[in-house]
């Protein structure tokens, strides 16, 4: 058996894994394909503060601490390629694509003026551009720009015919003749997957309005200006004028928990930023006593204005507002109101190459597309092979809170099929905010231990005694 672990995805889950895995002694194998950690919260793990009360009492693990790790080792523009083995002897093959830029890089920028390729920048939900060669936001993990090679016009190692970067670049640091792929291979005892999710398209949303204005926003490119450091500073000013909104409509069509959930933390940021008028239209009718009482316990908590009804319409005005008409529910009635800016809830669906990642562990997905959950354990993180586990979103839609107490215990059932003898013996699993820290561990008999554990640790000796006999 091995001290280390794989994760695969870098957004909280697949990070609050590993800096768990870290602290207890293992070494955490973080497998991300994107250039920069963080995921969809990477703006938020620069400071301690940046998340707010999103995580509801949890913090997001923070850059400064995973550089500073040395348990941790992180891959970026990487993906699993195989894995093979069982729990407690996994071998696993990882692919990792060339950045281009190496650690030489000082961010002085000089690369970005001298890019002809201009492209969407989809850290910032596409609100900003960013070249071919570039650094998502401020500040990332790893610190130094990458070079997005599907975008610039070079095609190594034989075709180069633009240098511009290189020949502005006094630290050396780019370099088209770095090999394309390289590819590692570690022992590890457990497999975490926390690939997240991913954003609907947003085409979908052409018939309520999106696209028609710059201040119909979806719900993903709200919560970037509303994140600092972002590209408004964290403030949700007008993408047409930069002028502060005093009245914002959040439009929801999808009444589950974690749609509410968005619209309700997003109303709160909102109402924080003192702005005048926050309504929440909700585009179905509430036919189920569970759907009042979601819609309900939104009203209580954010006190604002919440209607439901249909035939929903936003037309632009001279005035550089929006006029928004529907047919409310409640009184029969064509309801025409004017607000300065209009939020449309995004979908999100299964992240991309998941059924691949899926085929390549060997684990099963739901009929909804994500990561089926087994109930072999009954801890919500087993997937259909033993020894590999889910953290976070890829088994659905979850919030903060609920993403990261699903990578604590991801990571409390990766670490039982490690070696022990190589973790820390003084560690303790970190509690959740509303959880008593555990005491001092009684004698107790086999009967008080939890099902799951005891045949966590049956399986633990049984592989034990495998791996013995193999040697």
């Amino acid at each position: 058996m091995t001290d280390s672990v794989l994760i695969v995805g870098a957004g909280v889950a697949g990070l609050h894994a590993a800096t768990e895995c870290a602290n207890a002694g293992a070494r955490a194998i973080v497998v991300e394909q994107g250039p920069v950690v963080g995921g969809k919260l990477a703006a938020a793990m620069t400071k301690a503060l940046a998340i707010g009360d999103r995580a509801e009492g949890d913090s997001v693990p923070l850059f400064e601490a995973l550089a500073g790790n040395e348990n941790i080792e992180i891959i970026t523009l990487a993906n699993l390629e195989s894995i093979e083995g069982r729990p407690g002897n996994f071998t696993v093959s990882i692919r990792e694509r060339a950045r281009f830029v190496t650690d030489a890089c000082t961010r002085c920028k000089l690369c970005r003026a001298a890019c002809p390729v201009v492209r969407p920048n989809e850290f910032d939900a596409g609100l900003t551009y960013r070249k071919a060669i570039y650094a998502p936001m401020a500040e990332t993990l790893p610190g130094e720009w990458v070079i997005d090679i599907q975008s610039c016009l070079n095609t190594p190692p034989n075709y180069l015919p633009c240098h511009r970067c290189v020949d502005v670049c006094a630290d050396d640091a780019i370099h088209f003749d770095l090999p394309l792929d390289t590819v590692h291979r570690h022992v590890v005892g457990a497999v975490i997957l926390a690939p997240g999710f991913r954003i609907d398209d947003n085409a979908s949303f052409t018939e309520l309005g999106y696209g028609a204005h710059p201040d119909i926003l979806m719900s993903a490119e709200l919560q970037r200006l509303l994140e600092s450091p972002g590209p408004t500073g964290g403030y949700a000013s007008k993408p047409s004028n930069e002028d502060y909104p005093e009245s914002v409509l959040l439009v929801l069509d999808d009444m589950s928990h974690f749609a509410l959930y968005i619209v309700a933390s997003q109303v709160h940021q909102l109402l924080e930023q003192d702005v005048e008028t926050v309504a929440v239209l909700v585009l179905s009718q509430l036919t189920q006593e569970r759907e009042n009482a979601r819609v309900q316990e939104l009203a209580d908590k954010a006190d604002v204005k919440i209607s439901t009804g249909t035939m929903f319409k936003v037309d632009p005005t001279p005035e550089n507002s929006l006029s928004v008409s529907y047919e409310d529910f409640s009184t029969n009635r064509l309801v025409k109101e004017t607000y300065d800016m209009v939020v449309l809830c995004s979908d999100v669906a299964p992240p991309s190459g998941l059924a691949d990642l899926a085929q390549t562990t060997g684990i099963e997905l739901a009929e909804s597309g994500y990561i089926a959950i087994s109930g072999a354990n009954g801890d919500g993180v087993s997937t259909s092979k033993p020894g590999v586990f889910v953290a976070g979103c890829a088994s659905g839609a979850m919030t903060i809170k609920d993403s990261i107490a699903s990578a604590r215990t991801a990571a409390g059932d990766a670490l039982a099929n490690l070696n022990q003898t190589l973790l820390r013996p003084d560690y303790v699993p970190q509690q959740a905010p509303q959880e008593l820290a555990p005491g001092p561990a009684p004698a107790a008999a086999s009967a008080d231990i939890p099902e799951h554990e005891k045949r966590a640790r049956i399986e633990q000796l049984l592989y034990a005694l495998l791996n013995k006999a193999d040697a």
